[in-house]
């Protein structure tokens, strides 16, 4: 099966959080490069899941919410 952008993400966080506890205790160079490279992995996945956010984003609608044009009704949805 495979995993959704944001499965990945989370999934990479818990890691990252294991691998930073690791520096915290040890601060040796092979723990900080472990973390850093977790870093870098997350920013790649994050790019990722926001191109596919904005995929889905640009094909739907641009409405308003409710509570918005209850606020506004005047207001156009555009």
């Amino acid at each position: 099966m495979t995993k959704t952008a944001h499965e990945e993400l989370l999934a990479l966080f818990r890691d990252y959080f294991r691998l930073n506890q690791e520096w915290e205790s040890k601060e040796t160079h092979a723990s900080g490069m472990r973390v850093r490279k977790a870093l870098s992995e997350m920013r790649r996945l994050a790019s990722q899941r926001r191109e596919e956010i904005q995929a889905v984003r640009v094909t739907k609608p641009k409405v308003k919410s409710p509570a918005y044009r209850k606020s506004n009704p005047k207001a156009t949805d555009t």
